[in-house]
């Protein structure tokens, strides 16, 4: 708010009531509930305080409503518009005006006025009426922010968020997260503000051997380096269900040498459970002595139950999103894969496009059923990945028909490739036909017709061979 603006304020603090309750409140608490009620005195309907309590505006008094809306993001609504923007809204007519958001039937009016503390924007005093409110209201509404303004400075300024606000903000944050690394971040960041302790990791146990999948702060590598019976170890201590928790890593047996290696002097480790399986470890460690605390292990056992629960949700979305582009017989990418791939594709290489169709398959179905010709296929896909390089990918992309992306800039390398191929077809007593054309990322149609033409000329020629559709340069 700009300087004129908060001159206004206090010009009109001049002519408004006094807020009592407010100005002589114990805490800030106690200012928002005072202030409504010296609302009210003031002859106000339907009065209501907000401040920010991390990201979102709190409810921290009303009077008058059966309904409270709380948690406005700055932005939304007329209340976190007020707050986002720093202006103040008087609405005559509510029902003109989109961002409204009612909390009881019938209002007709409502006036909001932001709350500017010595750091800023801090929150909103709102007033709302069944009746039409003019500008008559807005003197008592600036006061009355002024004065609360002025109550939460001498009090120090906003109280802290509570650990209970901390953990609801990274639940929030992590049923909006989009991958499992961005959910493993945010339980790590939330997990070293919360326990006092400067280094967090996360252990993967679901696999063969145990892994560090994630790790932040000073002693981040330390705890990477420590291999998988030293991990087993750690998952053992917490195997019932219990966390385990070291003040002063010094008083550690020889056996939990590897602590004092990492420079560990104080631990805490808390089982990560998924469908009710130990599925990982959440591991804080400092390099200086930090006392148990009863009340730090709640706090994280509640943020590794959320964790795990996320996890859980998250792992089981993206293994449906990899099976939607799975084939279901063969395990390579499907034809849907296959052609979103190639609209994302942007080669940093020279690349060709490969187009593979088995020869006769139908004679196999009809002479010895269609299983034989699932384990064709099986056998073919397998082979045929094989051939081909690192970097380059096979897809199933119809019945008897295959694609693959391949890395390639002349054509005796790509003919060498297409050679493999069909070596590796015969391995599995079948012969395939195979078109390539080199990868226009800009003309996709223009490049799968050129290996169409060419797979129709390598059937023309009597098959178990390749024709190519064009060479393919290489980038200058």
């Amino acid at each position: 708010m700009s300087p004129a603006s908060c001159a206004a304020i206090a010009a009109d603090a001049d002519l408004a009531p006094v807020f009592p309750r407010c100005g002589t409140a114990p805490d800030v608490s106690a200012a928002c509930e005072g202030l409504a009620d010296d609302l009210l005195d003031a002859g106000l309907e339907l009065p209501s305080v907000y401040l920010l309590t991390g990201e979102r505006l709190r409810c921290r008094a009303s009077r008058g409503y059966f309904q409270v809306v709380d948690g406005f993001p700055p932005g939304t609504g007329v209340i976190g518009g007020v707050v986002g923007s720093g202006a103040e809204v008087l609405l005559t007519d509510v029902t003109t005006r989109p961002e409204f958001i009612a909390a009881v039937p019938g209002i007709r009016s409502e006036a909001c006025v932001p709350v500017v503390s010595a750091v800023g924007v801090i929150g909103a005093v709102n007033i709302e009426s069944r009746s039409t409110m003019d500008e008559q209201v807005m003197p008592t509404l600036r006061a009355a922010a002024r004065a609360l303004a002025l109550r939460v400075d001498e009090l120090g300024g906003l109280p802290a968020p509570t650990e209970a606000h901390r953990l609801g903000q990274v639940a929030v944050a992590m049923t909006q997260a989009s991958s499992v690394d961005e959910i493993e971040q945010l339980c790590l960041q939330a997990a070293i503000e919360l326990s006092g302790l400067r280094t967090a990791a996360l252990v993967d146990l679901s696999g063969r051997t145990p892994v560090v999948s994630a790790a932040r702060g000073p002693l981040a590598d330390e705890l990477r380096s420590w291999d998988a019976p030293e991990l087993a170890t750690m998952a053992d201590w917490v195997g019932a269900g219990a966390s385990s928790h070291f003040p002063g890593g010094q008083d550690a047996p020889p056996e939990y040498a590897f602590l004092a290696r990492a420079h560990v002097r104080a631990l805490s480790v808390h089982p990560v459970t998924v469908t009710g399986r130990l599925a990982g470890l959440l591991v804080l460690a400092s390099s200086d002595a930090v006392a148990y605390s009863t009340a730090m292990v709640e706090v994280l056992e509640i943020l590794t139950a959320q964790t795990g629960a996320t996890l859980g949700v998250a792992t089981v979305m993206a293994e449906l999103a990899r099976r939607v582009d799975l084939d279901g017989l063969t395990g390579l990418r499907n034809a849907a894969a296959f052609t979103a791939d190639l609209a994302a594709h942007a080669p940093a290489h020279p690349m060709s496009l490969v187009l593979i169709d088995v020869d006769d398959f139908k004679s196999v179905n009809d002479s010895f059923g269609h299983l034989a010709g699932d384990r064709l296929l099986q056998a073919l896909a397998r082979d045929l990945t094989e051939a081909l390089r690192a970097g380059d990918r096979l897809y199933r992309i119809g019945g008897d028909e295959f694609a693959a992306v391949v890395e390639a800039s002349t054509l005796p390398e790509l003919e060498a490739m297409t050679k493999r191929l069909l070596r590796a077809a015969r391995g599995v007593r079948t012969t395939v036909s195979i078109g390539t054309a080199p990868l226009d990322a800009h003309d996709l149609d223009m490049t799968r017709s050129r290996a169409d033409v060419a797979l129709y000329q390598a059937k023309a020629a009597g098959r178990d061979t390749a024709r190519h559709g064009a060479e393919p340069t290489t980038r200058r």
